[in-house]
Protein backbone atom coordinates (compact mmCIF):
# COMPACT_ATOMS: atom_id res chain seq x y z
CA UNK A 1 0.00 0.00 0.00
CA UNK A 2 2.48 2.84 -1.39
CA UNK A 3 -0.34 5.51 -0.78
CA UNK A 4 -0.76 4.63 2.80
CA UNK A 5 3.01 4.46 3.51
CA UNK A 6 3.31 7.86 2.21
CA UNK A 7 0.10 9.44 4.48
CA UNK A 8 1.35 8.09 7.08
CA UNK A 9 4.64 9.07 6.97
CA UNK A 10 3.24 12.47 6.75
CA UNK A 11 1.19 12.32 9.34
CA UNK A 12 3.19 10.97 11.70
CA UNK A 13 5.68 14.21 10.89
CA UNK A 14 2.74 16.10 11.17
CA UNK A 15 1.32 14.85 14.53
CA UNK A 16 5.05 15.16 16.07
CA UNK A 17 4.81 18.67 15.35
CA UNK A 18 1.36 18.80 16.72
CA UNK A 19 2.56 17.68 19.91
CA UNK A 20 5.34 20.82 20.45
CA UNK A 21 2.69 23.00 18.87
CA UNK A 22 4.17 24.18 16.05
CA UNK A 23 1.14 24.05 13.87
CA UNK A 24 -1.33 26.11 12.49
CA UNK A 25 -4.92 25.99 12.51
CA UNK A 26 -5.24 25.21 8.66
CA UNK A 27 -1.69 22.78 9.01
CA UNK A 28 -4.05 21.00 11.47
CA UNK A 29 -6.91 20.93 10.02
CA UNK A 30 -4.56 19.67 6.66
CA UNK A 31 -2.83 16.72 9.19
CA UNK A 32 -6.33 15.51 10.09
CA UNK A 33 -7.18 14.91 7.16
CA UNK A 34 -3.96 13.13 5.91
CA UNK A 35 -4.93 10.77 8.74
CA UNK A 36 -8.61 10.51 7.53
CA UNK A 37 -7.74 9.66 4.46
CA UNK A 38 -5.07 6.95 5.44
CA UNK A 39 -7.97 5.66 7.63
CA UNK A 40 -10.65 5.58 4.54
CA UNK A 41 -8.09 3.09 2.60
CA UNK A 42 -9.40 0.48 5.52
CA UNK A 43 -13.06 1.35 4.52
CA UNK A 44 -15.15 -1.90 2.72
CA UNK A 45 -16.22 -0.20 -0.60
CA UNK A 46 -14.25 1.40 -2.58
CA UNK A 47 -15.89 4.20 -3.33
CA UNK A 48 -15.48 5.41 -0.13
CA UNK A 49 -11.79 5.16 -0.29
CA UNK A 50 -11.56 8.37 -2.35
CA UNK A 51 -10.56 11.66 -0.67
CA UNK A 52 -13.67 13.28 0.71
CA UNK A 53 -14.95 10.58 1.00
CA UNK A 54 -17.50 10.33 4.36
CA UNK A 55 -18.00 7.20 6.62
CA UNK A 56 -20.91 6.45 8.89
CA UNK A 57 -19.47 6.06 12.27
CA UNK A 58 -20.00 2.49 12.24
CA UNK A 59 -17.59 2.45 8.78
CA UNK A 60 -15.29 5.24 10.67
CA UNK A 61 -14.90 2.43 13.09
CA UNK A 62 -14.45 -0.60 11.24
CA UNK A 63 -11.47 1.77 9.04
CA UNK A 64 -9.56 2.84 12.16
CA UNK A 65 -9.70 -1.01 13.72
CA UNK A 66 -8.22 -2.08 10.69
CA UNK A 67 -5.70 0.80 10.40
CA UNK A 68 -4.98 0.23 13.83
CA UNK A 69 -3.87 -3.52 13.21
CA UNK A 70 -1.87 -2.46 10.18
CA UNK A 71 -0.23 -0.46 12.23
CA UNK A 72 0.38 -3.32 14.82
CA UNK A 73 1.49 -5.82 12.25
CA UNK A 74 4.01 -3.58 10.99
CA UNK A 75 5.38 -2.16 14.24
CA UNK A 76 9.21 -1.95 13.24
CA UNK A 77 8.10 0.21 10.49
CA UNK A 78 5.66 2.58 12.48
CA UNK A 79 8.42 3.11 15.38
CA UNK A 80 11.15 3.90 12.49
CA UNK A 81 8.95 6.52 10.72
CA UNK A 82 8.02 7.94 14.00
CA UNK A 83 11.29 8.02 15.32
CA UNK A 84 10.66 5.66 18.38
Amino acid sequence: MPELVTLLTIYYACAADAAVGVLTQPQRFACNETYQQAKRLFADEPHLRHPGSVLTPEQNTVAYLRLRAWEAENASWVREVRGW
